[in-house]
């Protein structure tokens, strides 16, 4: 593609590609139809529909207790706060994996 003065670009679409996002310099997390994949140094660290918040949080917890990526840079890409991604490591740590699948809020069934 050529640019203003009819010179062709140094560097012509050097983004990442359309549905991806950038953690940080070795994790990415793409998204495509239903999917979504998290990419640590080129391999898959897991896969995962769209509509699976458990799956969604153990992957940002996974991502923080391994040290691939820290809070910020995680809850940035997944579109969450940082207290979000305190809170779903609390509960991995206290109640593990089934403990990920709370529903949000105080819980229902309490007075």
């Amino acid at each position: 593609m050529a640019g203003a003065n009819n010179q062709p670009d140094l560097f012509p679409e050097s983004g990442v590609a359309a549905g991806t996002a950038v953690i940080n310099d070795r994790c990415l997390l793409r998204t495509e139809h239903d999917f979504r994949i998290v990419l640590v140094s080129g391999i898959v660290l897991l896969q995962y529909t769209t509509d699976d918040r458990m799956a969604e949080a153990y992957a940002m917890v996974s991502l923080v207790q391994q040290g691939w990526a820290d809070q910020t840079e995680v809850a940035r890409s997944f579109g969450y706060s940082v207290r979000s991604v305190r809170r779903y490591q609390r509960r991995s740590e206290s109640g593990g994996l089934a403990a990920l699948g709370q529903a949000g809020g105080y819980p229902s069934r309490r007075p």
